[in-house]
């Protein structure tokens, strides 16, 4: 039996003096599965992300985390690196903050990057950051993430390819698709239907109604009698009709 990593129950949490988030939500995520958090922006994703995450956030309900601290790994929604850095100190960064030599990761990378990975890596890598996109920036954070973190066993990625051109975004998923073949669990947040539809992946819809599970797409226009991911996605967000969980 697959051993289930994140379990939450009732969950519900307010800023001070403000309306609720979101209230007695649960979801669950499994040992080497990917799933998605889909909802519109302002629908509490980050947030949501951020308890998970832990700190001094208070909540009422329950969250259990069978991985412990240095397991996880998150993404947050903005990047911040120093502008005057150049790339290859980025990824000498990553390099110590994960104990390894560069030859070290430059070996891990060779079974999990792909040429078109190390074509593009070379040709931003003696830029400085403020000399790429951020796109670029950001592509190279995650890539490098999800290329040398071997001891993490739960990604929590927020809103992961924001920002960045298609053909980066394709080696990204493709990447993420090997590591969760690997028995890597990955739990990402997106507001563009497009990462859902890509293939059969299950997700959570979170909306101001609540939160809702679908095995994929197909399920959640099915429920929503909708053509297309587009129509089932607004008549979650517009519709104050109670929704039919799957």
């Amino acid at each position: 039996m697959t051993q289930i990593l994140l379990e939450i129950k009732n969950l519900s949490f307010s800023y001070k003096n403000k309306k609720p988030v979101f209230e007695n939500i649960s979801l669950s995520v499994k040992e080497g599965q990917l799933i998605g958090l889909l909802g519109e922006n302002g629908a509490g994703k980050t947030t949501l992300f951020n308890l998970i995450k832990g700190g001094r956030m208070k909540f009422s309900g329950t969250m259990y985390k069978e991985f412990s601290e240095s397991e996880l790994i998150t993404l947050p929604q903005v990047v911040n690196l120093s502008g005057t850095l150049k790339n290859f100190e980025i990824f000498d960064l990553i390099c110590c903050f994960n104990r390894l030599t560069r030859s070290q990761a430059e070996k891990k990378l060779q079974l999990r990057w792909s040429d078109d990975f190390f074509y593009r890596y070379e040709k931003i890598k003696d830029k400085r950051a403020y000399a790429v996109s951020y796109g670029e920036k950001r592509w190279l954070t995650i890539s490098l993430m999800l290329g040398l973190c071997d001891r993490s066993r739960f990604f929590l990625l927020d809103e992961p390819t924001v920002g960045i051109d298609i053909q980066y975004r394709m080696l990204l998923w493709d990447l993420i698709d090997m590591i969760v073949r690997e028995g890597k669990t990955v739990l990402f947040s997106t507001h563009i239907l497009d990462e859902l539809t890509r293939e059969k992946i299950p997700f959570f819809m979170l909306s101001k109604k609540g939160l809702s599970q679908y095995s994929d797409m197909h399920s959640f226009m099915k429920v929503k009698n909708s053509q297309t991911p587009e129509q089932a996605f607004i008549s979650e967000i517009l519709t104050k009709n109670p929704r039919n969980d799957v």
